[in-house]
């Protein structure tokens, strides 16, 4: 019996050729998963949207129509100010305590046995928390112009919200060391201690002129620090100095990008 000779074209597809889905579709439907879930949970709607229009119509509408000794009104500074503080709240808890309950609850170990790779999981989340955030952005703005008269050029503005998600990503990677080298049981408290702290220490609550001076020195050591000095510059007409404060989250964005990635590994190590 003679038998026949394969050619290599005759021999099949390679698994990952054979089974490989379109990247595009599925970063879709994680995104929109992972929007659910954020819309579904009542309290993070609460704290990434709900609290920052609570603080502008607390401490900013009485005093949007003052000025700064430039000329500047504060309605635009507080609003920027707020706008980053709710990227940084989105930040630490959907990348933060978020994944630090899912490595727990099996949703990773899963992620890890099914086909789709692990990059896919965080661009889901990362598309996820930008459409979010500028949906913050947009309620925020909303109320401070309905209620305070609150008003930005359509190219500031946009321009402005551009630099803000840029600015995300470090918070973002700062989210995902807590969520991957924090316990779960303290991921919650942790992100509420460095969304609270780092607010106050990068003066988004309070004017940096008006903190202690060793705040004063610890500022530019946070990453909510650069991100509030770019959107005020960017309202305010003012970006020289812009630059180095990119420079800065870049270098944060590596440091806590680099640790992330040791935590994910470690993760993953413990389950072989």
């Amino acid at each position: 019996m003679t038998v026949p000779t394969l050619r290599p074209a005759d021999l099949p597809a390679p698994a990952s050729a054979a089974h490989g889905a379109p990247r595009l579709p599925a970063l879709g439907a994680l995104a929109l998963a992972e929007l659910r879930r954020m819309l579904r949970n009542p309290m993070f709607a609460v704290g990434t949207i709900g609290f920052p229009v609570m603080f502008f119509a607390l401490f900013g509408l009485g005093v949007v129509n003052e000025t700064t000794e430039q000329g500047l009104k504060l309605g635009a500074l507080i609003l920027v100010n707020f706008g980053a503080y709710s990227l940084l709240s989105l930040a630490m808890f959907s990348f933060g305590s978020a994944v630090a309950l899912e490595r727990t609850g099996g949703w990773l170990r899963l992620l890890r046995a099914s086909p789709m790779p692990t990059a896919l999981y965080f661009g889901g989340k990362l598309l996820a928390a930008l459409c979010f955030s500028a949906l913050s952005l947009g309620v925020l703005y909303t109320f401070a112009h309905v209620a305070g008269g609150v008003t930005i050029p359509v190219g500031t503005a946009l321009l402005l919200l551009v630099k803000l998600l840029l600015g995300l990503i470090p918070l973002t990677l700062l989210g995902l060391c807590i969520g991957f080298l924090v316990s779960p049981t303290a991921a919650q408290i942790t992100a509420n201690i460095v969304s609270v702290l780092m607010s106050f220490a990068s003066g988004l609550f309070t004017p940096l002129d008006q903190m202690p001076p060793f705040v004063q020195t610890l500022a530019p050591y946070l990453p909510a620090y650069h991100l509030g000095a770019i959107a005020r510059g960017t309202v305010a007409g003012q970006t020289g100095g812009e630059a180095g404060h990119w420079l800065a989250l870049a270098a944060f964005a590596l440091v806590f990008g680099t640790l992330a990635a040791w935590g994910l590994r470690r993760d993953e190590a413990r389950e072989q």
